[in-house]
């Protein structure tokens, strides 16, 4: 879940909006226009109250009011049952651009609304060969959809049905219905996947848009990840853990111990983390030595040999000084995967490496009511693209390149933050600025006000709960 803000309604003396992703958003530039819609047009003078509808594309939403004082919006999910998000209708409204401007088409989202009307044989719900046909101006339904059976056999009679009831029946065709009168389709159900994509041939007045094998439309299909192997990790002393397959890949067993639990109650579950992965590598064929380093998510972990004929994992205690546990590096992945899940980005975590260059201003000390870190694209690949400043509005000195090791000891609690990815932004401010006396936190993504999903670790560490 992601749940993005408005933030500029206030100035014009109206709520803002917090508007619900349940997944995901199709790009993030879809945030960002729906954003400025609503703050454009109540900068423009719009209001907007709870229980209006609001057009987005095809699709009508409703406003409603939230707990916080401010606005949100719920769309149809079914037919009488609506839940406060947009994921559909932007989704939705993507998707129909996206068509249009790969057929060379004219982008006209609002040509068509979900209470329309379609002309539907009733066969063709379980037909293999869909046909899909925009009224021309030549028919009494102009602008209106005909959907027919393209299968050999007693079609049945036509009925009427709305678009919305169509679109929950055959989904995949929702990305067309914005397309122009006088465009026909033709969709084999056997060339739709199930992330939603599918591959059609398109004509426009009588001409052949698309190549004699189709085209893809919508989302690509979900990549096949290769099954991964779930091998037993065994436990065998306070805080020792180790793999259980060296011997039949003819390697020894690797060892991680945890001297201190990283989360209390959590160590055997974590553990897993490292040593699951490790036992896939093995049996893979990966081989592994004393002296290797591996990364786990920010940190380095090194391999050693026991004296008991197993390797072990090293993890760094100081710049130059390194301890048979994993108990640190498994600390930090935790608050890390947290921090990504309460925003919704766990997808996108991008860790950098201990020995990558932070930029960190010269005005930065311990005395700073806040501090602003904001990670941006850079090419060199010794830097990890977080810059870190102070929020007041001056010169900030010099730039000063330290490694990201380095900016965590300083700073440990921006460690938390380090893995969230490019164009995002994160406000923290001083413990005894807040009401809750921690750190207060303030995230913003591609420029926009990104809000912790309530109940999440980032929602509690704000006092929201």
């Amino acid at each position: 879940m992601q749940i993005f803000r408005t933030a500029t309604c206030a100035d014009s003396g109206h709520p803002e909006f917090t508007l619900v992703f349940k997944d995901e958003p199709p790009t993030p530039n879809t945030v960002g226009w729906i954003l400025d819609h609503f703050q454009n047009a109540v900068a423009g003078g719009t209001r907007f109250v709870a229980g209006q509808s609001v057009g987005i594309g095809w699709r009508g939403l409703r406003v409603i009011e939230r707990g916080d004082g401010t606005l949100g919006l719920e769309e149809r999910v079914a037919e009488d049952v609506w839940q406060d998000h947009v994921d559909q209708a932007l989704g939705d409204l993507w998707w129909q651009l996206e068509a249009a401007a790969k057929l060379g088409l004219p982008e006209e989202p609002d040509s068509v609304a979900e209470d329309q009307i379609a002309a539907v044989q009733s066969c063709v719900f379980d037909a293999s060969t869909l046909i899909l046909n925009r009224l021309g101006p030549d028919s009494p339904q102009h602008g209106g959809w005909a959907i027919s059976c393209g299968d050999e056999h007693d079609h049945s009679d036509w009925s009427f049905m709305e678009l919305f009831r169509l679109a929950v029946a055959l989904p995949f065709v929702t990305q067309f219905l914005a397309l122009p009168p006088e465009t026909g389709l033709i969709i084999e159900r056997r060339r739709v996947d199930p992330a939603g994509g599918v591959v059609a041939d398109v004509a426009y007045k009588d001409t052949m848009l698309t190549p004699d094998d189709g085209m893809h439309f919508g989302p690509q299909p979900a990549s096949a990840a290769a099954p991964k192997a779930h091998f037993a990790i065994g436990r065998f002393g306070e805080g020792l853990y180790r793999t259980m397959t060296g011997d039949q890949h003819g390697h020894p067993d690797i060892v991680a111990c945890i001297t201190t639990p990283p989360i209390p109650g959590m160590q055997d579950s974590l553990v897993q983390w490292i040593l699951d992965d490790l036992q896939d590598s093995i049996a893979a064929g990966t081989r592994f030595e004393a002296g290797q380093t591996i990364r786990v998510g920010w940190r380095t972990l090194r391999v050693v040999e026991r004296a008991d004929g197993m390797l072990g994992l090293q993890e760094r205690v100081d710049v130059d000084s390194w301890e048979e546990h994993v108990e640190l590096t498994l600390r930090d992945l935790w608050y890390q995967k947290e921090v990504a899940a309460s925003l919704g980005l766990t997808k996108r975590l991008s860790f950098p490496a201990e020995d990558q260059y932070a930029a960190v201003a010269e005005c930065v000390n311990e005395t700073i009511p806040a501090l602003l870190l904001s990670r941006a694209e850079i090419d060199d690949p010794a830097s990890c693209g977080w810059r870190v400043c102070c929020r007041r509005g001056h010169d900030h000195g010099k730039w000063l390149s330290q490694t990201v090791w380095d900016l965590s000891d300083s700073m440990p609690f921006v460690t938390q933050f380090l893995a969230l990815p490019i164009t995002t932004s994160v406000v923290i401010e001083a413990p005894h600025t807040t009401s809750t006396g921690h750190i207060g936190v303030r995230v913003l993504l591609d420029g926009r006000h990104l809000l912790p999903e309530p109940g999440s670790y980032l929602s509690a560490l704000n006092g929201s709960g």
